[in-house]
């Protein structure tokens, strides 16, 4: 629901805004995503796991003491960001139609990092429900800010706030629905007491981040923001896959779980192959069906002409058929808990990825930008492939060794 919502407000920006307000919105949205992707790693990842150990008084303390010390940090980072744009504005790195964006982003990343814990928490501890009704009220919100957006010149500022609103709106019920689940003199400093294992955990998410959001600040600087809107409305058209393999992943990793303790690495290994492969064919069609409509979806339906925009679409398909094709091999691995050599090779794929789109995009533009994720992506599904051939050894050898034990 939350991705349909983003879609669609999306959609509602590509097609009533003009083409620079949309790379805006763009990148205040991808910066608010590297944030949140940042809290749920580091604050979530650990917190998931200490939250089942504790009592309802430890864990309402534990979720007490940690949004105190997010509160805290948050306005610390406010502050710094709004010092350093106050010192870009003063050198004239940011112009009168940039500075409100900004701003409106960093008022969107406040507010929606404020919602997303709360969320998190009750996801936590099973509160689906709930937090589903107050995922509606916040997406009708968020979609009514957008179309009201669209009334406004600087409709990208306008949209980054509208969102703001509607993550404040959300934030509010959620923060009800937790109730005494939240210690509110809960002393600060918790946060110290989790940080080497967030650590890690956000590490890996920035460098996902860096593989699925980073090429929009490279653009920026490279291009200019009406580079960035038709790399963002070219990739929308892809985005249903991401949503459909990002639930396909959620209800595989537990099945595939069993089937390692179960039948072993190499038997996993060719079950996930299977869906890879399935999961390829479903990006193929529906690639193909994009590419069939692409005319009446880029001149109907968005009303927009971007320049090498067939280019752009075919590079996306292939982008996303690789990554959906990765996707489950990789889960093999996260199973195995190799997270360190998983991060290894995902941060060398993603900058090289990145150093190739930034090379790309000097000399062929926009289209270079999808070229080096392309071979970002190619590059991490064969390390992945790599250590998976690595794990059945393993696996075998030590099958070996247990068999000639007994």
């Amino acid at each position: 629901m939350l991705s349909a919502a983003n879609f669609l407000v999306g959609l509602i920006l590509i097609r009533y805004t003009h083409d620079t307000q949309y790379g805006y919105y763009v990148l205040g949205f991808n910066a608010m995503m590297l944030a949140v992707t940042l809290q749920g790693s580091f604050i979530g990842t650990p917190l998931i796991i200490r939250l089942p150990t504790l009592t309802e008084a430890q864990r309402s303390a534990w979720v007490g003491s940690l949004l105190r010390d997010q509160i805290r940090w948050s306005m610390f980072g406010g502050v710094a960001t709004l010092a350093g744009a106050a010192i870009a504005w003063a050198m004239g790195a940011l112009d009168r139609e940039s500075a409100p964006v900004l701003v409106a982003g960093l008022v969107l990343v406040l507010c929606q990092l404020y919602r997303e814990y709360f969320r998190s928490v009750l996801l936590m501890v099973q509160r689906t429900v709930p937090v589903l009704a107050a995922d509606s009220v916040y997406v009708a919100c968020l979609i009514v800010g957008g179309l009201a957006a669209t009334r406004f010149a600087a409709a990208a500022t306008a949209a980054l706030l509208a969102a703001a609103a509607a993550a404040l709106v959300g934030a509010e019920l959620l923060r009800r629905i937790l109730g005494p689940g939240l210690d509110r003199q809960a002393a600060p400093g918790r946060l110290a007491d989790i940080a080497r294992t967030g650590a890690w955990a956000a590490a890996g998410g920035v460098i996902y981040w860096l593989f699925t959001q980073g090429y929009s600040f490279v653009a920026a600087a490279t291009l200019d923001i009406a580079g960035v809107a038709a790399l963002a409305a070219s990739r929308l058209l892809m985005m249903p896959i991401n949503v459909m393999s990002t639930g396909v992943q959620k209800q595989l990793v537990p099945i595939a779980s069993g089937w390692v303790h179960q039948s072993g690495v190499a038997h996993t290994f060719r079950r996930l192959l299977i869906f890879s492969c399935i999961m390829g064919v479903l990006t193929l069609v529906y690639g193909a069906v994009v590419w069939l409509l692409r005319d009446w979806i880029f001149v109907d339906l968005m009303r927009k002409s971007f320049d090498y925009r067939n280019t752009l679409l075919l590079m996306w398909i292939g982008v996303f058929l690789v990554m959906v094709m990765r996707e489950p091999i990789t889960q093999l691995l996260v199973l195995r808990q190799r997270f360190r050599t998983l991060m290894a090779a995902s941060l060398a794929s993603a900058v090289v990825a990145l150093t190739i789109s930034y090379l790309g995009m000097t000399q062929f533009g926009t289209r270079g930008a999808p070229i080096g994720i392309l071979v970002g992506e190619v590059l991490n599904l064969i390390a992945a492939l790599w250590m998976v051939r690595r794990e059945i050894r393993i696996d075998r050898r030590d099958a070996g060794a247990g068999n000639t034990h007994d």
